[in-house]
């Protein structure tokens, strides 16, 4: 993800404290104006009620490079990494682009789909991209690959830039800067191992295992892992399935804290959400916890989840399924615009 400054009146500021406080004292996030994208170029109406575009499009992620907006996505499409551009970010073109044709030697050769891309621009112009991949002969990793263009191809490194086999492996990584560091998030993926969760390959049982969302400091050169990994946040067991993944930071001006973005339950569930968390710091544990979007708010979008957001702190993209109980179905690109006015986080 990208780095976010917001300029806020001193309502919200207040509102973010150094360490959260009661969830009634912090500022209120919501949603509105959902688009479904129309990857043809055409705005398909702001209450979807318009064409299924037809096209997957899971775990979306956006920069703005060379002149345009890139959003990258989950395999899909004939492609490894699949890539969008727009003028807008409200309408966008399906190019013929694969963004990592070659993942890199590490990666299984049987099992070659990519989960869950993050791009971000280095101190050097560099593109770099994070991704997940099933390493050969072992879990899911987080690896790093370079570019100078925003449409790629990009560049794997030899080595996984993250794993963690013993409790699960790791996805969903996205990279952030806070304007003095530069920083990595990402999920352990320990619901992998099974535990009470529905969302495993197994049958539940036992106790929930941890799903911890990490954070670690990394160089200017987004590449180089710096100091240690922290936990911020984990799933609460039952009421959300076991499960938090998709992680997203945005900051907020003037020492006003962290907001977390993340999605709750099974990915496959028309349970799958997105929520919300508060920070003092970037590395402190997040609480606070709140729903930005969800199934039951009866937004013609099922299942939603893998919220990215612009640099400007103006526009989100997420996925989410066009029909209820269709766990299978393809996962499609939404926006929705953002806007933060006194005490609360609302989409206009």
């Amino acid at each position: 993800m990208k780095s976010l400054l917001f300029s806020l009146g001193a309502g919200l500021v207040a509102g973010l404290p150094s360490s959260p406080r009661a969830t009634e004292e912090l500022p209120t996030l919501g949603l509105a104006n959902i688009t479904k994208i129309d990857m043809a170029g055409g705005l398909q109406g702001r209450r979807l009620a318009g064409p299924f575009m037809g096209v997957d499009f899971p775990d979306p992620s956006m920069i703005w490079g060379d002149g345009s907006w890139k959003a990258y996505a989950t395999s899909s499409n004939g492609k490894k990494i699949p890539v969008a551009t727009s003028t807008d970010t409200w309408s966008w073109t399906l190019t013929g682009n694969d963004a990592l044709p070659n993942p890199g030697s590490w990666v299984d050769p049987n099992d070659q789909g990519i989960w869950a891309p993050d791009v971000q621009k280095n101190d050097n112009g560099v593109y770099v991209m994070y991704y997940t991949a099933h390493q050969n002969g072992g879990s899911h990793c987080i690896g790093a690959a370079t570019s100078t263009t925003a449409l790629g191809p990009f560049t794997p490194q030899a080595q996984p830039l993250i794993c963690d086999a013993a409790n699960g492996g790791v996805i969903d990584a996205s990279g952030y800067d806070d304007g003095v560091d530069r920083w990595i998030v990402w999920k352990v993926d320990g619901n992998s191992l099974g535990g009470a969760t529905t969302c495993q390959g197994g049958t539940p049982s036992g106790a929930y295992k941890p799903t911890p969302i990490k954070i670690q400091r990394v160089a200017r050169d987004a590449l180089t892992l710096l100091g240690s990994a922290k936990t911020i946040l984990d799933n609460e067991g039952a009421s959300n399935n076991g499960v938090v993944e998709a992680p997203a930071l945005y900051k907020v001006a003037d020492g006003g804290g962290f907001v977390l973005f993340y999605s709750a339950h099974c990915y496959s569930s028309d349970d799958y959400d997105v929520e919300y968390a508060f920070s003092g710091t970037i590395d402190g544990a997040y609480a606070g916890r709140g729903i930005l979007i969800r199934t039951v708010d009866n937004k013609g979008v099922y299942g939603p989840g893998g919220l990215d957001i612009d640099p400007n702190g103006k526009s989100v993209v997420f996925h989410g399924r066009l029909n209820p109980n269709q766990g299978g179905a393809s996962r499609e690109l939404y926006s929705a615009e953002l806007t933060i006015s006194g005490r609360s986080v609302t989409g206009v």
